[in-house]
């Protein structure tokens, strides 16, 4: 059988899919590959100034904080660090010199995103049933989603009540109007956070009853926003951060699929290098 590299941790930025394959490795930071059906082959990265590649025994993996794949007892297992912001090849090569497998790696500085949620009431009494005790737990759920895949941390700045001088209404609408309801509730953002979450108990977008909307650094979430609610912010996350829906079905495992509590929670090769490139 081809020889051919697999993932070794669920959520560390493997994308299968990809011809090569693709591995997300944080600069400073590690990953783990196995090479299947790979006996005799030597493996080598180029260029050797992004990353280095070493061959360990199986007992050397973590055992703690990652889901571990499936191996096979004749997997090879390699330690990758990234040693540069780049991109590489990783070849395993047989003794003729033609290249068995192919790996390709990008290595990603860290980068991290702050949050201010804004728990939002109105001067109608309107107000969201969502609790700041919850925050914690939103992050976290982004953080499983971002940290792994593609080297983003996510950091909760605060939590505030915030009160609007007027009525928003059963609804809260967007529109491209100066007045609108969109521009009254985000002028009042967190100008210190990169990204602020308004939690209402309504929210209405081009006349379709969404769940969120986000732009320039603010999302307007509802209080009927589907069940997985980490999950949902850490979509509008991806819109923040650059990356756009699709309705592909064949697609559901991807963060960025549109629907809500229909999407998974895997970042392809493509959402990564736009989220942080």
């Amino acid at each position: 059988m081809a020889a051919e590299f697999h993932k070794v941790f669920n959520m560390e930025g493997f994308d299968k899919d990809q011809s090569p394959k693709w591995q997300m490795v944080p600069v400073n930071g590690t990953r783990y590959i196995a090479l299947r059906n790979g006996a005799g082959l030597t493996v080598r990265s180029e260029p050797a100034n992004v990353l280095t590649i070493s061959e360990i025994p199986r007992s050397q993996l973590p055992t703690t904080g990652r889901h571990l794949m499936p191996l096979q007892a004749t997997d090879r297992i390699f330690k990758l660090v990234g040693t540069g912001k780049g991109h590489a090849l990783v070849k395993a090569i047989a003794a003729n010199g033609a290249v068995a497998a192919q790996l390709q790696v990008d290595t990603k500085h860290r980068k991290t995103v702050s949050v201010t949620f804004n728990f939002v009431n109105d001067s109608a009494g309107h107000h969201t049933r969502r609790s700041p005790t919850a925050a914690v737990s939103w992050v976290r759920d982004m953080n499983w989603i971002y940290n792994g895949q593609a080297n983003i941390f996510i950091h909760l700045r605060t939590t505030r009540s915030l009160a609007v001088p007027t009525d928003l209404g059963e609804e809260v609408t967007w529109s491209a109007g100066v007045n609108s309801e969109w521009n009254q509730l985000t002028a009042l953002r967190d100008p210190a956070a990169d990204m602020n979450y308004f939690l209402v108990w309504e929210y209405q977008q081009d006349a379709d009853d969404t769940d969120a909307g986000t732009l320039t650094g603010n999302c307007i979430f509802e209080d009927n926003a589907g069940h997985a609610i980490g999950v949902t912010m850490a979509h509008e996350m991806g819109h923040h951060l650059g990356a756009d829906d699709h309705y592909d079905a064949a697609r559901r495992i991807h963060l960025m699929h549109g629907i809500t509590d229909a999407r998974g929670e895997h970042l392809p090769m493509e959402d990564v290098n736009v989220m942080n490139p």
